[in-house]
């Protein structure tokens, strides 16, 4: 066994490397270790002909850097998404039409916006008439909390 370990030592340290890199990359999912996976592995196959362990930690430690440098990057854009409104919330800061008179006494009005008609209150507690352009300033549930447009 200690022969084994003695000839084969480089070999299991960069497999451990290697595992441990993959451990670590799925506990924190932040592309950062996975990088040193590969690169332990390029190590481990080249331990045997590369018998200068300092050799073998430059080669590691180059790649490592080459690919947290290049393949971050290119992933890092492939798994970043803007945030996009695919609900109500998308709404807010536009414009709709008034299609009953806004009241927030007598808990009426409603506006029709993107095609559809929903539930509408001021947002200041101004009446807004029927055919007036409105912004939308906010959704509390289904209603839309809207004001009127000044330059209209």
């Amino acid at each position: 066994m200690k022969e084994f370990l003695i000839q084969n030592g480089a070999f299991i340290f960069w497999a451990i490397v290697a595992v441990l890199a993959l451990i670590i990359e799925a506990m924190t999912a932040e592309l950062v270790s996975c990088w040193f996976a590969p690169s332990a592995l390029v190590a481990m196959i080249l331990s045997p002909f590369v018998k200068t362990i300092w050799i073998q930690v430059v080669i590691f430690l180059g790649l490592s850097i080459l690919l947290l440098a290049i393949g971050r990057g290119l992933v890092k854009k492939k798994l970043d998404t803007k945030k996009v409104n695919l609900n109500a919330d998308s709404l807010i800061g536009k414009t709709g039409v008034v299609q009953e008179t806004i009241d927030n006494i007598s808990e009426t009005g409603s506006v029709k916006i993107a095609g559809l008609v929903w539930t509408a209150r001021s947002a200041n507690g101004d009446k807004i008439p029927e055919g007036s352009v409105v912004i939308i300033r906010e959704i509390q549930g289904v209603k839309l909390i809207c004001e009127r447009r000044k330059d209209i």
